[in-house]
């Protein structure tokens, strides 16, 4: 027994149309995800102007990376020349000090051997005037 009661047919006005618009929904959205039909032709074109278009971004790509390889190797490069820099002066300042050494050490070497030269003057000094006082002692004594 079919009882239409008025709440019945409130939902039945109001299914129909939202099942109505669901299915008419379901079934564009069907035919708008099928492809059209294409030619080779068509497509290989398509496929040329992708595989261009891809060998560009990976040339963007590489370019990029080829800039920021050159940025970090002219920093280490800047890096390395201040260094080297740093190392000359050092060098430098090194190679002084080993000069003052060596000149120091020809000073003191050469001071040595002048007191000894005059130990030496002043050792034989010492034993003339012996001689000489001996002498003396002599010649006062006859």
């Amino acid at each position: 027994m079919l009882v239409c009661t008025p709440i019945k047919m409130k939902i039945n006005k109001l299914m129909y149309p939202l099942i109505l618009g669901g299915l008419c929904f379901l079934m564009t959205n069907q035919a708008m995800a099928q492809d059209a039909d294409r030619s080779p032709a068509v497509n290989a074109r398509i496929d040329s102007i992708a595989r261009v278009y891809d060998a560009e971004e990976l040339k963007k790509k590489g370019d990029e990376e080829i800039k920021t390889q050159d940025k970090k190797d002219a920093s280490n490069l800047s890096e390395l020349k201040s260094q080297k820099e740093d190392t000359q002066v050092k060098a430098n300042e090194a190679q002084k000090v080993e000069r003052e050494a060596n000149d120091a050490a020809k000073q003191s070497n050469n001071a040595y051997k002048s007191e000894k030269k005059a130990q030496k003057a002043r050792n034989k000094a010492d034993k003339q005037a012996k001689k000489a006082a001996k002498a003396r002692g002599v010649v006062d004594d006859n």
